[in-house]
């Protein structure tokens, strides 16, 4: 009899520390909640350059925000969630606004004070595997003098293929675009930005005549995209195979420093030839000419010459 209340005693001790147990990780479960983000809690999150990954939601008007919003919050506390990522949730009218968000629901990730948009099926799966590969900016930039070396797009693309977007502070901000496309492609596509004001020998090599402008560098050609809808879905549609509907041109060669003097030079004479001292470069071109003339009929008279016979001794 004292045997089995022994036992009763250490059976109720045990069904109360799984108790225990489970409400504590219950509670712990409760407390794991989305943060709401308001503007002011975005801009000091972008400011502070932390990880933030943000479901952008509505109430009204959305038939698949609620179903979204349940899946997203699926995802707190899974292992593939970096510890440093914050997840968050915002129908804040401002933030949506200034996110330029057209679709709703949608996601973006804050990091290294830039966001990527999420561009797939807002399920579980789908998320996990995207989270890592979008952890860092996937953006690359170049400019004048790494353009060539780090693309080698001239020599046949030996790096890889590239998508270049051509901007700059007057044109519309695509470096979101570039990211999230960059994060999807990450392995096959390289992607990168030019700042157009800041690399104008990229600018006059592409003849870019517009902003923003998209080439793609695959094995030695390039493809322009001159679609009229510009977004994620387009640039992705482009390079999973639309861009062999445009045109294929060869990839101009960089000019060597010469090219660069030979059309200094030639810049500068057409500008002085429209002031007062047209008659003064012209007679001074003339006489460069002749003076050119000059040498190359001597150097061709003495190598057409046969050498003096030597006097017998």
């Amino acid at each position: 009899m004292k045997v089995n209340f022994g036992r009763q005693i250490v059976i109720l001790l045990l069904v109360a520390i799984v108790s225990q147990l489970c409400c504590t990780s219950a509670e712990e479960e409760t407390n794991e909640k989305l943060v709401e983000i308001d503007l002011d809690s975005w801009q000091e999150a972008h400011a502070e350059g932390r990880k933030l990954l943000l479901l952008l939601y509505k109430t009204d008007g959305c038939d698949l925000c609620a179903q979204a919003l349940e899946e997203f919050t699926t995802i707190l506390g899974q292992p593939e969630i970096p510890s440093d990522v914050e997840l968050g949730k915002s129908e804040d009218h401002a933030v949506l606004a200034l996110l330029a968000t057209a679709k709703l629901p949608a996601i973006i990730f804050l990091r290294d004070k830039s966001y990527v948009m999420y561009d797939g099926e807002i399920e579980v799966e789908s998320m996990l595997h995207w989270i890592p590969l979008a952890a860092e900016m996937a953006v690359k930039s170049l400019g004048d003098e790494s353009f060539e070396h780090l693309t080698q797009a001239s020599t046949g693309a030996t790096t890889g293929d590239w998508l270049v977007g051509f901007s700059g502070p007057t044109c519309r901000d695509v470096t979101s675009m570039l990211d999230t496309v960059g994060v999807r492609f990450k392995g096959k596509v390289n992607v990168a930005e030019v700042n157009m004001a800041e690399s104008p020998g990229l600018v006059q090599r592409f003849q870019i005549k517009q902003c923003p402008h998209f080439i793609y560098f695959r094995q030695g050609k390039m493809y322009r995209y001159d679609l009229p809808t510009l977004d994620t879905a387009s640039l992705r549609s482009f390079l999973e195979g639309f861009y062999k509907n445009a045109k294929a041109e060869n990839v101009p060669i960089p000019k060597s420093q010469f090219d660069h003097i030979t059309e200094g030079v030639a810049d500068f004479l057409k500008e002085q030839m429209k002031g007062e001292n047209r008659n003064l470069v012209l007679a001074g071109v003339f006489g460069l000419a002749i003076s050119f003339m000059i040498v190359i009929f001597l150097c061709c008279r003495s190598i057409l010459e046969p050498p003096p016979k030597q006097k017998e001794e």
